[in-house]
């Protein structure tokens, strides 16, 4: 006797968001409603609606800030001996982080909300790192060119293409009368040491940059498999017997909502780059993340509200 898949509880869903609000795990319900959200779908869909929003993954601000700590202590592997004691361990890390240049990654147009401002804030709040060695990209670059040998220490919440890295790597910046200089001019012809520490790092991001800017070493919090796209084809937002339904309900309610069919662009109904996530931290949400989650034109009520 064969067996009918079991349609995930549309009731345990919504208390486990309840839940999650209640120990705020979850922002409250002005910022994030799951039964909002889920009545935006047609009864026969609400299985489809559901098993969407289990997949939801929000990352409040103490979860940043422990991320964003396991990161950059993770670069602790790759700068320091083994054979050290556990306070020559301590003295050698704290020297190599006061010795560090912190900066941040930009967009191809740097504006005020760039989300690298934010963590250049907690370098120094979480971290503990000293206000002096926290600067622009423009300012690292002209320290770099004073200095032979510098560690510099990008930070970041969200790797998706790697554009937003690619583009500040390679960025011309007028330096000591010059307009020619970038990270990727001097990475030729210096030994400075370059680390890219993001919170979330998609596979599409990773492989650009290890193409484009290979002398970086990407050590984010938590690596994001390919299949953690709603449209991958093996997708573990959906069980099996939903995967062929998925990626047509999600394009059908997007044209519902007036989602653009646009490629390349923030609010294409995949998410920027087509990688089709269902994330949102408590500062920002991903423009690769579907615009399912937080579009609020022509009716739709949004999951999440954009900040």
């Amino acid at each position: 006797m064969s067996c009918m898949p079991i349609a995930l509880d549309v009731e345990f869903i919504l208390a486990k968001c309840d839940y999650f609000a209640e120990a705020r795990v979850w922002p409250l319900q002005q910022k994030l409603s799951a039964s909002r959200w889920l009545d935006n779908f047609e009864p026969a869909d609400r299985n489809l609606a559901a098993h969407l929003l289990n997949g939801f993954l929000y990352f409040s601000e103490e979860m940043v800030d422990q991320m964003f700590g396991a990161a950059v202590q993770s670069l602790s592997s790759s700068v320091l001996e083994l054979d050290l004691s556990f306070f020559q361990t301590q003295s050698a890390w704290r020297a190599f982080l006061d010795g560090a240049i912190v900066t941040y990654v930009t967009g191809e147009r740097p504006n005020p909300t760039d989300s690298g401002l934010l963590f250049s804030r907690k370098a120094r709040q979480v971290i503990g790192i000293d206000q002096s060695s926290i600067t622009s990209p423009e300012d690292a670059v002209l320290r770099l060119m004073t200095d032979v040998e510098r560690t510099v220490i990008f930070v970041d919440d969200f790797v998706g293409s790697g554009n937003q890295f690619v583009d500040t790597w390679q960025r011309p910046t007028r330096a000591l009368g010059r307009a020619d200089i970038s990270f990727a001019k001097l990475s030729t012809v210096s030994r400075h040491r370059f680390f890219y520490c993001p919170l979330l790092c998609t596979d599409l991001g990773l492989q650009r940059i290890q193409r484009e800017c290979p002398v970086v070493k990407v050590v984010p919090a938590h690596h994001v498999p390919r299949n953690y796209s709603a449209l991958a084809p093996d997708s573990v937002i959906w069980p099996a017997h939903l995967l062929p339904e998925g990626v047509h309900f999600i394009q059908r309610y997007s044209t519902a909502a007036g989602i653009p069919d646009s490629p390349g662009t923030v609010d294409d109904w995949r998410g920027f780059a087509g990688l089709g996530l269902t994330m949102a931290f408590a500062h920002s949400v991903p423009d690769a993340t579907l615009p399912l989650f937080y579009w609020e034109k022509n009716g739709w009520a949004p999951l999440i509200r954009r900040t």
